[in-house]
């Protein structure tokens, strides 16, 4: 009698915690959808950590007024006024704040959500980059393409922005040349296009960020039903919680412990005499495997589109290759004076090594390609001055290594005088 009972409630019981589990799955792929498409319309959090979450993928890109879907990726807002910033990413990520920190003013932004005074149509030069080529480090008018206009008179439009990597390149290749219709703003007007390609993101971080929205576009519902809004976000809390992955901005800030990346005293002069402080984002690099089979195709996919795409359009096409700061610099780190015991001591060899490999493997893909490239790796390393090349207090280049870009670049790439165009006035 009583294992008949037993037997008898215990399906009741099975298809009671069926419906209970059916109905939490539910009602989490409800919260998934809410907060992947309604929470980034509230302003629960702040901008920082709103552009972190978008980048993890926790926040739908569309509910982004400067996102653009042909990009996988955003612009500035059009028609801000200039304003002013500081180059101290690398000292911020460790929790200093120096009273008087390395000053810059970035320009206003145009109709296209870039920093320039015209549109494309009235440029003779194109430059295509992220931060270093907008002038992260110097302020716009010490920037590379600014530099370049100056020394060479050809009106340049500079269509760069931080998070921007190798992929986004082409898109913006295309987008200003192939998609836009002759003669309209949009259109490149000119016959020359650089592209300065930053080995520390370009082809890493940037590259799978890309690759992740492209591969959502086509999820739709899927993506709620694998719950993939709460696992990121998941992500994203462990992350911020270690201070590791993209979200170090939203990590804890150490105030002691800098694992070594700072203070690193030079042998060569610095800027303001200061110690580096190298970036966190290098010990990132101290372990390669992420970068793979796939990701060697996926760089030399693009970069063919890219020669094809210049080809098509007849335009002359140059890529510059800027190494990071740990790359150009580390032949002039006084080890005598880093603390052995160290983070950094114990593997600013290996992440060197990986990052000249990863540098070396580029170089190779973009000679198959039949690009022409200018390495800045070897002319930086010898450089007497390099040590004021980079930022001791951030990541990006002074204008003094602008300035050794453009004369590097003048001297690989002569322009041809004959057919510079002089600047126009701003196109409404």
């Amino acid at each position: 009698m009583f294992k008949m009972t037993f037997c008898h409630r215990l399906p009741r019981r099975l298809v009671g915690l069926a419906c209970f589990a059916a109905v939490f799955y539910l009602a989490l792929v409800a919260l998934d959808a809410g907060l992947y498409r309604l929470v980034p319309r509230t302003n629960l959090f702040s901008p920082k950590h709103r552009e972190l979450l978008y980048s993890y993928g926790v926040f739908d890109p569309e509910t982004n007024p400067r996102y653009r879907p042909w990009l996988h990726g955003y612009v500035n807002q059009p028609g801000l006024p200039p304003r002013p910033g500081t180059a101290d990413d690398a000292y911020r990520a460790y929790g200093m704040y120096l009273p008087d920190p390395p000053s810059l003013t970035v320009s206003g932004t145009d109709a296209l959500g870039w920093w320039n005074s015209r549109m494309p149509r009235d440029a003779s030069v194109l430059f295509i980059g992220d931060s270093f080529c907008y002038g992260a480090g110097s302020g716009s008018a010490a920037s590379i393409p600014a530099q370049y206009e100056k020394a060479t008179g050809k009106p340049v439009y500079a269509a760069c922005k931080n998070g921007y990597g190798l992929s986004q390149y082409r898109d913006i290749l295309r987008r200003l040349t192939e998609q836009a219709p002759v003669g309209s703003p949009e259109h490149f007007g000119g016959d020359t296009v650089f592209v300065l390609l930053y080995i520390g993101n370009d082809v890493s971080a940037d590259l799978f960020v890309n690759r992740s929205r492209v591969a959502e576009d086509n999820l739709g519902l899927a993506r709620h039903l694998r719950l993939l809004t709460l696992r990121r976000l998941v992500r994203f809390l462990r992350d911020a919680s270690r201070g590791s992955g993209q979200a170090l901005a939203a990590g804890p800030k150490p105030t002691v412990d800098t694992h070594g990346y700072y203070p690193v005293p030079l042998t060569v002069p610095t800027q303001r005499g200061l110690p580096f402080a190298f970036h966190p984002f290098y010990r990132t690099f101290a372990d390669t495997a992420w970068f793979g089979p796939r990701e060697e195709k996926q760089v030399a996919d693009v970069l063919a589109q890219l020669r094809q795409l210049a080809r098509q359009e007849h335009l002359k096409l140059y890529v510059i290759l800027i190494p990071t700061a740990l790359q150009a610099l580390y032949p002039h780190i006084d080890f005598k004076a880093v603390p052995v015991r160290s983070e950094f001591a114990a593997k600013a060899g290996d992440e060197t090594r990986n990052l000249n490999a990863l540098h070396g493997l580029v170089g190779l893909l973009l000679d198959q390609a039949g690009l022409p490239t200018l390495d800045m790796l070897r002319p930086f390393m010898g450089a007497p001055d390099v040590g004021l090349y980079y930022w001791p207090t951030d990541s990006h280049l002074t204008p003094v290594g602008n300035a050794a870009v453009v004369k590097a670049m003048c001297t690989a790439f002569p322009p041809d005088v004959s057919t510079a165009k002089a600047p126009k006035a701003p196109t409404p």
